[in-house]
């Protein structure tokens, strides 16, 4: 009988298995590693994403068009579609909040549709869009009036978006099966014992979430907002929780190693994980979510 981690992979792999499905497998795994901040990755893919809630850049609407109808004597229309840079400056911010918040399995659904779904605009962004076509200042078509405009979501980008979902997911799940095969198993390592384990997780998250994502750690869920490639940045935010000893360790590791972290920052962060360094509770359990994923 596969295991739950092996369940996840084949599913994700599998283009025949459901997203929605195979990502709950990945939901299994994530909650029995202890790791929140890949459970809550995957909790907002299933059920969706609210207003206030960060979003992978996956499912932000840069590129997104935006189609304009136009209808004028004899019932004619026309429908056309611009780059939000097209539109007059003041009319641009009504792209400000459109992004791809629905759950997963409506966006399956959004994806395998008869037409591409749209977002339309109010009614105000309409009249407003008229006077300045009226003043030469919008794209207008000679003897027709702007009659619906929308942000539209082209179906092949939803695709894109969805492969996109599946790929991280597999690639989460297939590192993961490279720390242990008991990942995932009931009394199996997690994030909080298993240094390694943690920083998959991590490396994990960043990339969902893109260069620069606030990361938290801790059970008091601290959170640094981090940039790729600020040493003094990392080191400040290690002081949460690795004592002087370590902080010093780690940064002459790095300064060593370069921009990329090779032999010399492994090696500490083995000593770490063996407890040759004090954390700075003073206790010798690692942190929950570390503050900043290293390039492997």
């Amino acid at each position: 009988m596969p295991t739950a981690l092996e369940s996840a992979v084949e599913a994700l792999s599998d283009q025949n298995v459901p997203l929605p499905d195979a990502l709950r497998r990945l939901l299994v795994v994530s909650r029995r590693i202890g790791a929140d901040t890949l459970a809550e990755w995957i909790g907002h893919e299933l059920s969706g994403y609210s207003p206030d809630d960060s979003l992978p850049s996956y499912r932000s609407a840069a590129g997104i068009p935006v189609a304009l109808r136009f209808v004028g004597p004899f019932q004619s229309s026309i429908t056309r579609t611009f780059s939000v840079m097209e539109l007059p400056q003041e009319l641009r911010g009504a792209m400000d909040n459109v992004a791809l918040r629905e759950p997963l399995a409506s966006c399956v659904a959004l994806a395998g549709g008869p037409q591409d779904p749209e977002l339309g605009f109010p009614i105000f962004w309409i009249e407003r869009y008229r006077q300045l076509a009226e003043q030469n200042e919008a794209p207008r078509f000679e003897m027709m009036t702007l009659d619906h405009a929308a942000a539209r979501f082209p179906r092949t980008h939803l695709l894109g978006v969805l492969d996109r979902i599946r790929t991280t997911g597999l690639e989460l799940a297939l590192s993961l099966e490279d720390i242990s095969p008991e990942v995932g198993m009931p009394g199996g390592p997690t994030v909080k014992t298993d240094l390694d384990l943690a920083r998959v997780v991590s490396v994990g998250v960043i990339n969902v979430f893109g260069a620069g994502a606030n990361v938290a750690m801790g059970d008091g869920a601290q959170a640094f907002q981090i940039t790729p490639g600020d040493v003094p940045a990392l080191l400040a935010a290690a002081t949460s929780y690795l004592a002087d000893e370590g902080i010093k360790a780690l940064g002459a590791a790095i300064e060593a190693d370069g921009e990329v972290a090779g032999s010399a920052t492994k090696r500490v962060l083995e000593k770490v994980k063996g407890g040759a360094f004090a954390l700075a509770s003073g206790s010798r359990e690692f942190p929950t979510k570390p503050p900043c994923p290293l390039s492997p």
